[in-house]
């Protein structure tokens, strides 16, 4: 076809050529804004529904924040009756500890009081584990109080403010192998 031709084309073919190119065009806009629109949505879903970091930051028993910050007092929680048999082939020994817990963040006693369930659980787990020889040796005491402050120190470490252990030390008041 000549130039000239092509030129004399009927005007309906030119027709359906912009047609087409206009029937395109809210598909390919829509193709590409749903996504766009989709990302946008979710980032402020997410953005409104994202606690505050303060609210993180504070622990709470019944909608009270729990201090746990340090006071540089000592405070002190007493765990009594971890009454359990030893492990081995003798069931009939058992191993019973009373503790005295300090800490020094300014609500020791509300969290821990918290986590009692916890804690008693890791410890008779921990004490079940020992044997009566191993109560036999020299040194079990410190073992016992070396276990116990490791396992508090995994149970509690959500509380904890950097790699401080909120439980300083563990006092024994009462331990009896028998």
């Amino acid at each position: 076809m000549s130039a000239a031709e092509l030129d004399e084309l009927p005007p309906e073919n030119n027709k359906n050529d912009n047609q087409q190119s206009g029937s395109l065009l809210p598909a390919l806009l829509a193709i590409v804004l749903a996504p766009v629109i989709t990302v946008a949505a979710m980032y402020f879903l997410i953005k409104a529904n994202k606690p505050d970091s303060a609210q993180l930051a504070s622990v709470t028993q019944g909608g009270v924040p729990l201090n746990m910050e340090s006071t540089g007092e000592e405070r002190f929680y007493e765990l009594g009756s971890l009454i359990t048999n030893l492990g081995g082939p003798i069931k009939s020994r058992y191993i019973n500890l009373e503790l005295r817990l300090e800490g020094v963040a300014g609500d020791f006693e509300k969290l821990l009081e918290m986590n009692e369930h916890k804690i008693r659980d890791r410890s008779l787990a921990i004490m079940g584990q020992y044997t009566y020889e191993d109560a036999q040796q020299d040194g079990f005491q410190d073992r016992v109080r070396i276990d116990l402050q490791k396992e508090y120190s995994l149970v509690l470490k959500k509380y904890r403010d950097g790699e401080s252990d909120l439980i300083r030390n563990i006092y024994f008041t009462q331990f009896v192998v028998q």
